[in-house]
Parts: structure tokens; sequence; C-alpha cells
């Protein structure tokens, strides 16, 4: 009987011209009765659920070539990318720079403080020169004594 009442209201609110604005958990409660009950939800509610926030393009940039001006050229645009483990507003000096490259392996030097652990540091910055850069084969650090994130270290 409860459930016919409800198919009642349900139907009732579809077929109004206006029907008052839900909650977001009146919303959900809706959509579970109406999926049971089989009932349509009103055209207003139904475009509420389509819509979406419309996601950002991400920029897609041309392959580099292998060597070192184009490393550094990754790096340095890695650091505008990833802006938040390089933003010195709020205290983080870190900087990352190109130690050696030999073939397609790089080593980084990493020097000063950063938000994030250096291990995310070294591993987020070798992920954009892989992406970046597809003949490097692996980002390896220059002294494993550089990924101790202990204040004493730098």
């Amino acid at each position: 009987m409860a459930l016919v009442a409800v198919h009642a209201r349900l139907a009732a609110a579809a077929s109004s011209a206006s029907p008052p604005l839900r909650s977001a958990a009146s919303c959900t409660r809706l959509r579970a009765l109406s999926t049971v009950t089989g009932t349509r939800l009103s055209i207003r509610h139904q475009q509420r659920r389509r819509w979406r926030r419309p996601r950002r393009a991400a920029a897609i940039a041309a392959s580099l070539d292998l060597n070192e001006d184009n490393v550094r050229l990754a790096i340095d645009e890695a650091k505008a990318e990833l802006g938040q483990l390089f933003d010195t507003s709020v205290g983080i000096t870190g900087q990352v720079d190109l130690a050696e490259l030999d073939g397609p392996f790089v080593k980084l030097r990493l020097k000063g403080k950063f938000w994030h652990t250096r291990a995310t540091v070294l591993a987020r910055i070798g992920n954009y020169l892989k992406n970046r850069i597809p003949e490097i084969l692996e980002v390896e650090i220059e002294d494993e004594k550089q990924l101790d994130d202990s204040p004493a270290a730098f």
C-alpha cells in the first residue's frame, strides 16, 4: 500500500509543470524509488542529472628527442606544470637539476626543501620526463643520500 502512495506522489511530481527544488539526498532517494517503481523523473530532474562539469583539455605536447638540452627543458616544463611541488611562496626551496645523462638513463640532483617527500618529487618528475621524452628508460637520483627527508640533510 505504501509503495502505491509513493508511486502516486512520484507520478504527480513528474507531471507538474515546476516541481519544487530537492536536496541531493532526496534526489538520490527519488532516483532509487523511481528505478524501483519504474516511473519517469521530471524533465528538470533529468537535465540536472545529465549535467557534468566540463573537463579541462589536457595540453598535448610533442615528444622531444633525448639530449641534455631537451631534458633540461622538460625539467623546467615539469616545474611549471607541477607547480605545487615547487611553489616558492610557501617556503619551498627545492631544486631539481640534471646531474648526468647516460644514454637512456637520466640522473637528477635534488637540493633544498620540498613540500612532498623527495621520493615523491623524484617519481613525479621522472614520470613527467618519461612522458615528455619517451626514449628515457629510467630516471634515477644522483646520490641516495639526496632522498633523505630529515632537516639535517639540507
